[in-house]
């Protein structure tokens, strides 16, 4: 009798190991359809953030009131990652604070079937590595259907180290996947 509740908790303890693996498969494998992956599962859940994205001539600054670009802001590109378990990467070519910069560290969460929210905080340097703001963003995004674009929008604050914001304005663009 015992060795066959035992031979039976083996057997139920690999059923839920095949079962959990199977699912994790399912959720975070990406599909393939014609040999392309469309990273998504769309009859269980919609198409999917996970992914390396690309804004192309986006204003940099957009007024918060009316939604209009703000006069005079630079043309910017922004390329931005978002890794399963909900974090990412982010990058942009904004002059604003030079090239002495860290990379955004991202972290960002599913609302709803194509709406997610994001945000994100990288650090400025003058050339002598002096630490001199902190740089956080905050947005909300809407995937398209197919899953290849989304549009954002979001709010930026630019803070001293000691946490004092000099700079607050808004942003918006649209995204496209980036694919082999």
């Amino acid at each position: 009798m015992k060795t066959q509740n035992a031979i039976q908790a083996a057997l139920a303890a690999v059923v839920m190991i095949f079962a959990v693996t199977l699912g994790a498969s399912m959720s975070f494998g990406q599909n393939t359809v014609d040999g392309r992956s469309n990273n998504s599962l769309p009859e269980l859940f919609g198409p999917t953030l996970v992914g390396v994205w690309e804004q192309v001539n986006v204003p940099m600054e957009y007024d918060c009131t009316t939604g209009q670009p703000v006069p005079g802001t630079p043309i910017i590109r922004v390329m931005q990652s978002f890794n399963l378990g909900g974090t990412g990467w982010i990058e942009d070519t904004a002059p604003v604070e030079g090239p002495y910069r860290s990379t955004g560290a991202t972290v960002w969460k599913r609302n709803s079937k194509l709406g997610y929210s994001y945000a994100n905080t990288h650090y400025s340097f003058l050339p002598d590595n002096t630490f001199i703001f902190v740089v956080k963003q905050r947005s909300d995004l809407t995937l398209s259907r197919n899953g290849n674009s989304f549009t954002e929008n979001g709010r930026f604050d630019v803070l001293t180290p000691d946490g004092n914001i000099v700079i607050s304005g808004c942003f918006r663009g649209t995204s496209h996947r980036i694919e082999l």
